[in-house]
């Protein structure tokens, strides 16, 4: 799995994707991805915060893959 991690702003209900990963992303297109969307509140996080956060977060997803595989699944 790759992950790909940018701020973006909702833009009529969409997720505008910076073009720096367009040419990484052009061998994806029309793939399903999966997307887990982090709204930050005003001043929650800076910029370190947030990378240690999802530094965390990421490790934990990938050492528990199994886990969420299988909560995905019943989700559905």
């Amino acid at each position: 799995m790759k992950t790909f991690a940018f701020k973006s702003k909702l833009e009529n209900n969409k997720v505008p994707v910076p073009e720096h990963l367009f040419a990484e992303l052009e061998e994806m297109n029309n793939r399903e991805v999966r997307v887990i969307l982090l709204m930050e509140e005003p001043d929650e996080f800076d910029d370190e915060a947030f990378n240690d956060f999802a530094s965390q977060f990421f490790s934990k997803y990938a050492n528990n893959l199994d886990a969420v595989k299988k909560l995905l699944k019943n989700i559905k």
